[in-house]
């Protein structure tokens, strides 16, 4: 959440098109620090996912501004119908930022984010990403400030993400592009 959050900061001190909007979440999903950096940019709806992701997709119709829709995972099912028609049959620019994805040990089955990349995997348009590492999710929160052709979804797990050191620079990566973690090198044993 921090890792997400700190680089949202640094993101919108260069691009003032930047805005956050929570539903009730700002300590959860980050959205708390970027509200301090940034004030005036940050939108806190309340318990109402649905509005969330309609004033998203609101402001993304408007061309100027690039909405980040920060919600727990398991609570973007309740806007699931505004995904699907004011953001991404609209094919707006949307950034649906799911933290708590996967399961999220002490805050119980009601908030493990276990079914986002099936409920979204299926929508038309949508881009869905999930860092691997810290690395990673400063690079795909760059990244998804860049795309703005079409709605895009990134989820990350509750948690430490570790004390590598994060790059000073991030990269934009490709989308539709993955990662070699490791080679196998020679021939592997055959199954039979």
């Amino acid at each position: 959440t921090n890792v997400f959050a700190d680089q949202l900061v640094k993101e919108a001190n260069k691009d003032d098109s930047i805005v956050a909007i929570t539903a009730a979440m700002p300590g959860g999903t980050g959205v708390g620090i970027f509200q301090k950096a940034h004030p005036t940019r940050t939108f806190d709806v309340g318990i109402a996912e649905q509005h969330a992701v309609t004033f998203a997709a609101g402001l993304a119709a408007s061309g100027n501004i690039k909405p980040f829709c920060c919600i727990y995972s398991t609570f973007l099912q309740r806007g699931y119908d505004q995904v699907v028609h004011d953001v991404a049959i609209q094919n707006l620019p949307v950034r649906l930022i799911m933290d708590r994805a996967g399961f999220v040990g002490a805050d119980g089955p009601t908030h493990a984010g276990s079914m986002d990349s099936t409920f979204l995997g299926c929508v038309p348009n949508m881009l869905l990403c999930a860092p691997a590492d810290a690395t990673e999710l400063v690079h795909m929160t760059h990244t998804l400030v860049n795309i703005n052709t079409a709605p895009t979804a990134m989820r990350y797990p509750r948690g430490s993400a570790g004390a590598d050191p994060l790059p000073e620079t991030p990269q934009f990566l490709e989308p539709g592009r993955g990662r070699v973690v490791h080679e196998q090198k020679g021939a592997g044993r055959k199954v039979r």
